[in-house]
């Protein structure tokens, strides 16, 4: 019977071990898809075409707080065409959770947006997040996207 506790406390340690080990790598990949967002947000405010590129899966569905929807294409399209043009993005309360190669990301923004496709002049808005990263051949790349107006925050108008 000694061994058989001994045997158990033995996988008891070993499954634990392995079990911080599992926490410390999603730790490294949560702050690896923390960081490609911080990366897209820097490429939205600058229009970087070259580096959305990268960022966003050519599958994405990108749901904006309007409701309207863009695939990676009409996305860029928009914002290469000047119509779509993000002026500023404050993060707040971001959480991300990682289960094998793929990161939940959730939070809120409060962002400063030119949206031609919505009305002519610059608005302001807070958004409730939540977004989909998958870590695709050691890159993280945003594969989906859902935003909701904080209509506490931001009446529509």
């Amino acid at each position: 019977m000694r061994g058989f506790w001994t045997g158990l406390v033995l996988a008891l340690m070993a499954g634990a071990s392995s079990l911080m080990h599992a926490q410390t790598q999603n730790s490294d990949m949560a702050k690896q898809a923390l960081a490609a967002e911080a990366a897209r947000i820097v490429a939205l405010d600058r229009s970087d075409i070259p580096a959305l590129e990268k960022l966003l899966s050519d599958d994405l569905t990108y749901v904006h707080a309007s409701g309207k929807v863009d695939t990676k294409a009409s996305f860029l399209d928009a914002i290469r065409s000047g119509k779509l043009r993000y002026i500023l993005w404050t993060p707040t309360n971001l959480h991300v959770r990682v289960q094998g190669g793929v990161a939940v990301i959730d939070g809120e923004y409060n962002v400063r947006v030119s949206d031609l496709r919505m009305q002519p002049a610059p608005f302001n808005v807070n958004i409730f997040i939540l977004t989909v990263y998958s870590n695709r051949s050691g890159s993280w790349q945003q594969i989906a996207w859902q935003s909701t107006r904080d209509v506490a925050r931001s009446p529509l108008q």
